[in-house]
């Protein structure tokens, strides 16, 4: 039997992992299983019933209205999970346990037990959610959650899906607020791409060794939430350790200052002031509870190379008048503000904003609305106005060896050992670290060797062989490759210090080059107009295999290009040693020609982005010539030529429309998947062992649908693969194609 097919076939299968039992089709309800009106409840039933109740019972008598929930209560449990929509329904297997500290999340309500979960799916998402919460919704002020996250949202923060939903656990019926958790999905829902997420560790807080309640507040500083992501290579350990001294170093200043002085948690650097800018919304959305330490959450952005807030557990009071009892404000902050009263009072932007919020309740409260808007922008009028009355200078300090001798004082003042990693280093070419350190008890000396999982332990519980450990290095960690950073068009340029880059304004050609295989290049943050730009690759003769999937800066291309607004822009790449070639994040505009030679891996691969590109030509790629994630691809002309793999690749809720695109030598012609919808006018695929392929992949989406209107397929072995919840349409003439053609 033929070998490509055995391999073929194994590979079609593979996406049969993340199905759910669903009784349609979901590649036709691609948009409305985004949407959360077309959810009518969540059934959940625990086969346990039993233990699932005395479980309830032990948690209700050991909290009382100052007692937090056990920790040894919040069992897990296995559960089968159903979601019913206005189409249909899904079933999924999965697990639930108790969510929340305060007995809030936990009551009797007519004699029925009602309580917040966590649950985690095994199979299948919902609205793109893998794991979730269901709160009881005055745990969370009701429905100010819900138009609060979304507000956070639509003025450019990171906010999780929130929403109202019917459900019945065990045969009691209830509404609860949906929310998914601080997870990779929750990052690409919000166009960044996966990387380290960090929060507050309570561990201390919650009567830890029979302390008080807070006692050790003063010295309790931040975990690693997605362990998973550390363990996938070198980049992303040195990514998250770097990452998480800064955060630590910015806790440990908060931790050790005194609490009601003007004291921020601010890990980036003093220009960035996303942090207040985050207190300054938060405020006139009444939501101090969510600038809480032990509540807040951060995503480190690898290509901005700085913290951005997540968004949690406010406990917002849209409806009520903002007391200013703290200065975090600043003039340069008076634009920002003008600029969020501008878009609060737009009419679009009120009327979008309404139809969104009703979509996400059971029954939507126009007064509710009206006043809560109202009031948050009278809030922002009284910041402005304590701004312009009460001037502040802006000052931000940071004294390391001070707080950390406050921190080792505390320690002993409270009796608390903790083992303190003074110092970490990876061990070459092992997956094993170096860590030393110092006993807060009694000042001993420890170094131990451990492994990178073990390590991963220690960032994400701060525990290790029943020991407390907190990470907190004292030297600054620093990779040994040198990068370069300068100015270009009012935006940056960060590159590989081998690397060759030769800029000539008045021509508009921009000229890299490689010295080493592992130089890397990115633009960010600019406006790119008529430039041509060419990379030249420099791979060793005997390379087999990529030295870095990941760089430094969580890149995967030789050519990077984050935020930025392409105008007439035209590439030329040729010998790509890296993940891709040309790799461009969110990003927009139109892009002239892209011509792509020898790639050693993907040869393009977009994510995030808005772009329409009149030309693509790839010769010779390792594996896609062309991959489309997370976003909307406008493609007049495809030649692709010689791909290892797919010749496209369109995933990840992305809608890609090709007017004409000619395949010759590829295993997959187009491969449409995960969420994704592909419009194509005129394909012509060529010796491949698959032209079409359509399915779902990855558990947080559902099927691809791929259109085409005319189409030409001469290939070796399978014609068009689509899986059960996918589709493949032919002769297809809608108003997309038509529309894409009118505009030629």
């Amino acid at each position: 039997m033929n070998v490509n097919f055995i391999i073929y076939v194994i590979f079609i299968l593979i996406p049969l992992k993340a199905f759910a039992e669903c009784n349609f089709k979901t590649s036709d309800y691609i948009n409305e299983l985004n949407n959360p009106k077309s959810v009518n409840r969540i059934d959940i039933l625990i086969p346990k019933a039993e233990n699932y109740i005395k479980n309830f019972v032990r948690i209700k008598i050991a909290t009382t209205e100052d007692e937090i929930i056990p920790k040894k209560l919040k069992k897990t449990f296995f559960a089968k999970i159903k979601v019913n929509y206005n189409f249909g329904s899904c079933k999924f297997t999965g697990a639930v346990r108790q969510n929340g500290d305060w007995p809030d999340h936990i009551k009797l309500e007519n004699g029925n037990p009602i309580r917040s979960l966590d649950v985690k799916l095994d199979k299948g998402n919902i609205l793109n959610s893998v794991r979730f919460k269901l709160l009881i919704p005055e745990t969370r002020n009701n429905q100010n959650e819900i138009l609060g996250s979304l507000i956070i949202k639509k003025l450019g923060f990171i906010a999780p899906e929130t929403f109202e939903v019917l459900t019945k656990v065990n045969g009691v019926y209830s509404l609860m607020i949906f929310q998914e958790k601080s997870e990779k999905e929750l990052l690409e829902k919000n166009n960044r791409r996966e990387g380290p997420i960090f929060e507050g560790d309570e561990d201390l807080l919650w009567k830890y060794k029979n302390y008080e309640l807070f006692k050790l507040e003063n010295i309790s500083l931040a975990k690693l939430l997605n362990e998973n992501w550390f363990i996938k290579g070198s980049s992303n350990q040195f990514i998250t350790i770097s990452a998480f001294q800064k955060l630590q170093n910015a806790y440990l200043e908060y931790a050790t200052s005194d609490q009601n002085s003007d004291t921020l948690i601010w890990p980036n650097s003093k220009k960035n002031f996303i942090f207040i800018n985050y207190h300054l919304l938060l405020d006139s959305l009444n939501g101090w509870h969510a600038l809480r330490p032990h509540n807040r959450k951060f995503y480190y952005n690898n290509f901005l190379q700085s913290f951005e807030p997540i968004y949690y557990d406010g406990m917002l009071n849209l409806t009520e008048p903002l007391i200013i009892n703290n200065n975090f404000y600043y003039k340069s902050q008076l634009p920002l503000i003008d600029k969020y009263l501008s878009t609060l009072s737009n009419p679009e932007f009120k009327n979008k904003l309404y139809e969104d919020y009703k979509s996400r309740v059971i029954s939507s409260d126009n007064k509710f609305y009206q006043k809560s808007l109202f009031q948050i922008i009278a809030n922002l009028e009284k910041i402005k106005n304590n701004i312009i009355n009460k001037p502040k200078k802006f000052e931000k300090k940071f004294n390391n060896q001070n707080y950390r001798k406050i921190f080792y004082e505390r320690n002993k003042e409270y009796n608390l050992e903790q083992l303190i990693i003074e110092k970490v280093s990876k061990i070459k070419d092992t997956n094993k670290f170096d860590i030393k350190g110092v006993s807060t008890k009694n000042n001993k000396l420890f170094k131990k060797k451990i492994t990178d999982t073990q390590f991963t332990k220690i960032l994400s519980n701060n525990f290790i062989e029943n020991q407390r450990v907190v990470f907190l290095p004292k030297e600054k960690i620093s990779h040994k490759q040198k990068i370069l950073n300068s100015k270009f068009l009012e935006g940056e340029i960060y590159h590989t210090d081998g690397l060759v880059l030769n800029i000539f304004d008045k021509e508009k050609i921009i000229e890299i080059k490689q010295n080493y295989p592992n130089d890397w290049i990115l633009f960010s943050n600019l406006i790119l107009k008529d430039w041509k730009i060419f990379f030249s690759g420099e791979p060793p003769l005997e390379q087999k295999k990529i030295i870095n999937r990941v760089n430094y800066f969580g890149m995967t291309g030789c050519l990077n290009f984050y935020n930025i607004d392409f105008d007439n822009i035209k590439f030329h790449i040729q010998n790509g040693k890296c993940e891709d070639s040309l790799n461009i994040v969110k990003s927009y505009g139109k892009i002239d020609k892209i011509n792509i030679i020898s790639a050693f891996s993907d040869a393009l691969d977009i994510d995030f982005s808005d772009i329409e590109v009149n030309d693509i030509t790839v010769n010779d790629a390792g594996n896609d010539c062309v991959d489309f994630s997370g976003g909307i691809y406008k493609i007049y002309n495809f030649d692709l030529k010689n791909c290892g793999d797919k010749a496209v690749s369109v995933g990840e809720k992305s809608i890609l429309k090709i007017y004409k695109i000619l395949v010759n030598l590829a295993e997959t012609g187009i491969a449409t998947k995960d969420s994704s919808i592909s419009y194509i006018n005129n394909a012509i695929i060529n010796d491949t062992n698959s032209c079409l392929s359509a399915y779902n992949k990855k558990q947080e989406f559902f099927g691809g649908k791929l259109f085409l209107n005319q189409s030409e397929c001469n290939n070796n072995l399978i014609n068009n693969y689509e899986d059960r919840l996918s589709e493949i349409i032919f002769n297809y003439k809608g108003t997309e194609i038509i529309n894409f053609n009118n505009n030629l």
